[in-house]
């Protein structure tokens, strides 16, 4: 099931979305920028990134902290060289395929795909109500009357 943290971020995306229908735009670009708004958010709330897959907000936190923190660095005078005792040479082994990990995912596991068709399809039927208040009636009545011979 989607945590608090999805759902909150789901939200405020469908949010947004309807309140792009007040926009000062015909209704098409209003539509097609409340549609991408809610893509989005839902990217947002499914983002997983780095090696553990954390939420974004947390990843980036901890590149925030490691950025703004302070790192200790050791200087040595080149008149005393180090002096390493020899090491023996490793055994071969057999290369590994390099495999490729992708930095970020999305979590759509636990029937979050369910939630977010739900929110999409909330989210367009107002989107169709508002079309209706607008005079869409209005061309449905004229479609059908053209599709529908005799009437």
């Amino acid at each position: 099931m989607l945590k608090d943290r999805d759902l909150g971020i789901l939200g405020a995306g469908a949010l947004a979305a309807v309140f792009c229908l007040f926009l000062p735009l015909p209704f098409g670009g209003k539509a097609a920028l409340g549609l991408g708004v809610l893509v989005v958010f839902m990217a947002l709330a499914l983002l997983r990134a780095g090696s553990d897959r954390v939420p974004l907000e947390v990843w980036l936190k901890r590149r925030l902290r490691y950025f703004w923190s302070t790192r200790r660095f050791v200087f040595q005078k080149d008149s005393a060289p180090l002096q390493l005792p020899p090491r023996p040479a490793p055994a071969p082994a057999a290369a590994p395929a390099p495999a490729f990990v992708w930095p970020v995912s999305l979590a759509l596991e636990d029937g979050r795909a369910g939630q977010l068709v739900t929110v999409g399809l909330g989210t367009t039927g107002l989107y169709f109500l508002a079309w209706l208040a607008q005079g869409g009636g209005s061309e449905l009545a004229r479609l059908m009357a053209q599709l529908l011979p005799g009437s």
